[in-house]
């Protein structure tokens, strides 16, 4: 026990300002294109709107320590959505953040190369295709294995915050009384918003605070007390976003002539720089900008095919992008995946920032709701129904309704982040239920292939763990040990065991068949076999003394199946038993599996004749 605490403190290691780092290096750049992309959406009250919905931020900033403390192991949305709604639910935030991801992986590359472009005019033309060279170019730097660091998160933080400090301070001296009541006359259009403008522009600004979510992914290696880390942490992250998110876009729209905000709206913070102190600041706003972007599309990257691995060994996407490269032993499939979308989706939009907004905004306004509201609704369970309830119900209200309203306003947006998430939602389910393995092995001749290989599978398993037998060599030794009962385990669970024995005896036998199905990940059987697990052998094993200890020959067969159902009802059909007994313990993880999935399907596949019993 010792031991392992060591290892988990050793683990535990990044600091409240480490933490800060990371996830000031994804909200961060925001800065660099909300500002423009939100000028061309509703003009110079782009800085009203970004203060407007600043409260929001903070209420959902400090709902975020607490998601690091309910899901210490990290998960974030998909942790929260299925603790408060369910494991679907939890799932379908899981899709919202891998939207959010793609979407985050196309902007922040096409908007970096948009800032270089200000430097080398070469790039202004083709600011599409050099996006796109930049992700193949990230995807061959993970696919090498090469990591970005905490400490390098830091660099690049402090470096970005001292440059847009540099900026902001560098106009604060440099504008007058006459110049600042200029620029404060941005707010004079306020008064004649209409409620559906100010609903509409509400909804745009929460653009400017993407990237909160990354504090969740930091969860396992932030250092105890995690309260504490987490806390500090984002309440630096809320300062310096305050400090520097709101100012940059009212200096930025409020300073800046009409001309250069209509012609260079993907980069204005390097055009403000240039004004506020010429050549030298504006190269390094475009060097910091530039690099925190593409270290924020690389993260985006490294997000989402980590999302797809947690999702591939929960059977919601295939086990084929669990594949690790030969030589680099990295996800290949997964970093090719995380990789291909984003560059459609820049091929798909020609790098038009403002488009890429409107879709941005789906994904991550989804998993806000689902995170805030599964916050929420944890609370209401624990009883903790005092101010902090209520105040929390604010920002979910408000998440809510900016991405009810994005949806109406933004139908194209809503339908590419929708389709997406449905469909990855869809081929999830089909996968974690066992709907599309089903139906490919419905059709005759991948059905005929599967069991010529389960049945050399089957005696190289034999020969693999001598204490077991075959499902062939059961039929075989049949004559010797009739028996016309089988009990199904999944564990060790000497309740369903005694109930088989109780049955055998009952029937004045003295053998009983029990068999242990070993389901194969993928859709396919692989070509190397599936040799049986430890757990299958110690399941078997374990039953087998029980039943010796009663009297009984007990014959521990073992078989693989493309699905658990299917091969007990094999066994059934080739023993020709009268009863089949199933059951697993409660702590197993597979007991809602067992007297779910497998019921349904197994009453379903059930010979004539042969009673299916439920044990405890």
């Amino acid at each position: 026990m010792a031991k392992a605490a060591k290892n988990t403190a050793g683990i535990r290691q990044l600091t409240w300002l480490l933490a800060w780092a990371v996830v000031f290096c994804d909200i961060g750049t925001s800065v660099y294109y909300v500002p423009g992309i939100l000028y061309n959406f509703v003009g110079n009250l782009a800085p009203f709107f970004v203060l407007l919905v600043s409260a929001g931020f903070v209420l959902i900033a400090l709902k975020y320590i607490e998601v690091v403390q309910r899901a210490p192991r990290g998960g974030g949305v998909v942790a929260i959505g299925g603790m408060a709604f369910g494991e679907h639910v939890g799932a379908l935030g899981g899709m919202f953040i891998t939207v959010d991801f793609f979407l985050t992986g196309a902007i922040s590359s096409t908007s970096g190369f948009y800032y270089l472009s200000s430097v080398f005019p070469g790039i202004d033309a083709n600011v599409p295709l050099f996006a796109c060279l930049g992700l193949v170019f990230l995807a061959i730097v993970n696919i090498i294995g090469i990591r970005e660091s905490a400490t390098l998160s830091l660099i690049m933080a402090l470096a970005s915050l001292a440059t847009n400090l540099a900026v902001v301070t560098m106009m604060l001296v440099r504008l007058d009384a006459e110049q600042w009541r200029a620029v404060l006359a941005v707010f004079d259009g306020v008064r004649t918003l209409t409620t559906r403008e100010l609903l509409v522009g509400f909804a745009a600004a929460w653009l400017a605070f993407s990237g909160l979510e990354s504090v969740s992914q930091l969860a396992p290696v932030m250092r105890e007390p995690l309260k504490r880390t987490a806390r500090w942490a984002m309440l630096s992250v809320i300062v310096t976003i305050l400090i520097t998110s709101p100012l940059l876009t009212l200096l930025s729209v409020g300073v800046l002539p009409a001309a250069t905000k209509a012609a260079h709206s993907e980069r204005f913070i390097s055009e403000l720089a240039a004004v506020a102190a010429g050549l030298p600041l504006k190269l390094a706003v475009v060097a910091t900008a530039a690099s925190l972007l593409l270290f924020a599309a690389n993260t985006a990257i490294i997000g989402a095919y980590h999302v797809f691995l947690a999702l591939a060994e929960r059977n919601y996407f295939p086990r084929r992008l669990l594949v690790r490269n030969v030589q680099f032993n990295t996800p290949h499939w997964a970093i090719l995946v995380a990789t291909g979308v984003p560059l459609a989706v820049i091929v798909m939009t020609q790098g038009h920032m403002a488009t890429l907004g409107d879709m941005y905004a789906f994904g991550l306004l989804g998993a806000f709701c689902i995170e805030s509201g599964g916050v929420d609704v944890l609370r209401w369970r624990d009883r903790q129904r005092g101010l902090t309830f209520w105040v929390g119900l604010v920002p979910t209200a408000m998440v809510i309704l900016a991405w009810s309203l994005n949806m109406v306003e933004k139908p194209a947006a809503t339908a590419f982040g929708g389709t997406l998430a449905a469909l990855g939602m869809l081929y999830g389910l089909g996968l974690h239920e066992g709907w599309i393995k089903e139906a490919i092995h419905q059709i005759p001749a991948v059905s005929r292939r599967s069991m010529e290989a389960v049945a050399a599978g089957d005696e190289q398993a034999s020969e693999a763990a001598p204490q077991i037998v075959s499902l062939k060599m059961a039929q075989e030794i049949k004559p010797l040990y009739q028996s016309s009962t089988l009990v199904a385990v999944r564990g060790r669970n000497p309740n369903v065991v005694a109930e088989g024995i109780r049955r055998a005896k009952g029937m004045g036998e003295t053998a009983l068949y029990c068999i242990y199905v070993e389901e194969w990940p993928g859709l396919f059987y692989e070509r190397e076999g599936l040799l049986p697990s430890e757990a299958g052998v110690e399941a078997l094993t374990m039953a087998a003394r029980q039943a010796a200890l009663a009297g009984v020959e007990l014959i521990p067969i073992w078989t693989t199946s493309y699905s658990t159902a299917e091969g007990i009802a094999r066994a059934a059909r080739e023993l020709e038993v009268s009863g089949v007994l199933i059951g697993v313990t409660r702590r197993s993880a597979l007991y809602r599996l067992f007297r779910g999935q497998v019921v349904k399907r197994l009453a379903r596949r059930m010979p004539p004749n042969c009673r299916l019993i439920i044990c405890d």
